[in-house]
């Protein structure tokens, strides 16, 4: 085979399973995470797991190529039946559990008044009982003793309750997955795309305020997401979800925080104390020209590190005084 012919066919199967890999993709706006599944209908139907549950009304589907969407039907979401076993088998557990704390404290009751009743009883010599005091002592400590195995056995209840809690806490958080959209499409094979809103997540804003010497500040605003769900794409954009189409999308490395936007703000009235605790407090005010969200932020002054505090809400030429906790 020709050298050139060899390499267009190798580049061919190279390429060709990049260009229909399907895409799943997370944008983390302001107020929510946009999740984006690609995948390929067979047979006319194709059907897609969303990560999470997801908002109300908040499903689109649109075909990728020439086919047509028919029908689209939102499952709820089922628990796969290993999970579900185990998760039945956890509650049962925990249930028995539950019943058994409900017995002891009954035996409780009943041991607490037989060894009060023992304990109260006027000792009187009898026929049949010469030995009354002898009698009531071996009452009142059979009443504790078992008293005693109460409690040994509700402490070992207790922890075993801890445990299965703890386990069916963990089995629950692996089962996160929302519901299913099954689609059906015109045509017998047609890629389409996924598109809902979660019903929970997003970021939130993280600030750097560094304070410079020529009296203003340098105000950072940073993107603070929530979980994002594994094995997505992930990024981030600028804007609230009402905002539209975000112009610009940035990465989200793990581990890192995207930086938004910069800014450099007025600041007055400030006071840095050079004592041993960090001492500070300040004026910024909001020249950003737009409204700034209350945040958590970081604040340094001449690349010095003095704390963290809460940054209010802002709107445009507002100020708000910044002081250490």
């Amino acid at each position: 085979m020709r050298p050139d012919i060899l390499l267009f066919v190798l580049t061919f199967f190279v390429a060709t399973p990049a260009v229909f890999a399907a895409q799943r993709e997370v944008t983390a706006f302001s107020d929510g995470l946009l999740v984006e599944i690609e995948a390929t209908a067979r047979k006319g139907v194709a059907e897609v797991t969303l990560p999470a549950p997801i908002r109300e009304n908040s499903l689109r589907v649109k075909p990728l190529d020439t086919g047509r969407v028919e029908r689209v039907e939102l499952l709820p979401y089922r628990v796969p039946d290993r999970q579900q076993k185990e998760l039945d088998n956890l509650i049962e557990q925990k249930n028995r559990l539950e019943d058994r704390m409900k017995a002891l404290d009954t035996r409780e009751d009943i041991f607490a008044a037989a060894a009060k009743s023992q304990s109260s009883k006027a000792p009187r010599k009898t026929k049949t009982n010469p030995d009354p005091l002898t009698s009531v002592r071996q009452g009142t400590e059979f009443a504790i003793a078992q008293l005693e195995a109460v409690f040994t056995a509700r402490r070992r209840t207790v922890q075993d309750l801890k445990r299965v809690e703890t386990k069916l806490a963990q089995v629950q958080k692996s089962v996160t997955n929302g519901p299913t959209a099954r689609i059906m499409t015109s045509a017998p094979t047609t890629r389409i795309k996924v598109a809902a809103v979660l019903a929970d997540g997003g970021w939130k804003p993280r600030y750097e305020i560094r304070l410079q010497s020529d009296k203003t500040a340098q105000l950072i605003l940073l993107a603070q997401t929530t979980a994002v769900p594994e094995g997505f794409v992930t990024k981030v954009a600028s804007t609230s979800l009402a905002g539209g189409q975000p112009q610009q999308l940035l990465p989200l490395p793990t581990g890192t925080l995207p930086r938004i936007a910069e800014w450099r703000l007025p600041v007055e009235q400030e006071q840095v104390a050079s004592s041993p605790l960090p001492v500070f407090s300040f004026t910024i005010k909001n020249s950003t020209g737009a409204h700034l969200m209350a945040g958590e932020a970081v604040v340094y002054s001449r690349e010095e590190y003095l704390g963290t505090v809460i940054l209010p809400a802002l709107a445009l030429d507002a100020a708000a005084n910044v002081k250490s906790p």
